[in-house]
């Protein structure tokens, strides 16, 4: 089974950005855990795509957040979000012609998800604190 589940040190302290990120810890997991059962690869591509639409979903979630409180980074940090979608549908294509694989992306998804929460989103639930949206 997978090693990613949702851990309190995930909060950043925005309740919709944190339950955003708990359903984005899901499908991470969901497809860990389809890869290492050796499921459909059809399937694991479909649950690839959820999580493809669903980060597109979040950071415009996030960045309408950030908008509303005239988060000062926003700028950057919608730079950011871009580039992670296109690294994603880069991977993805990758994966599909067999020059990277699943178990590596997994891992990249793991650290990336932990990573850009830590650092990143921490810095607007900080800011967006005491703010009226």
């Amino acid at each position: 089974m997978t090693d990613i589940e949702w851990k309190k040190s995930y909060e950043v302290g925005h309740e919709r950005i944190d339950f955003e990120h708990r359903i984005f810890v899901d499908l991470i997991a969901r497809i860990d855990d389809a890869q290492q059962k050796g499921d459909d690869p059809k399937y694991i591509q479909r649950l690839l795509e959820e999580l493809r639409k669903y980060a597109e979903f979040h950071f415009i979630s996030e960045e309408n957040i950030m908008y509303s409180v005239s988060y000062p980074d926003y700028e950057s940090h919608r730079t950011h979000h871009q580039k992670l979608i296109e690294t994603y549908n880069q991977t993805l294509m990758q994966i599909e012609l067999g020059e990277q694989t699943i178990n590596d992306f997994i891992t990249f998804l793991k650290d990336w998800f932990v990573n850009h929460t830590l650092h990143e989103d921490k810095n607007i639930s900080d800011y967006v604190k005491g703010k009226q949206i």
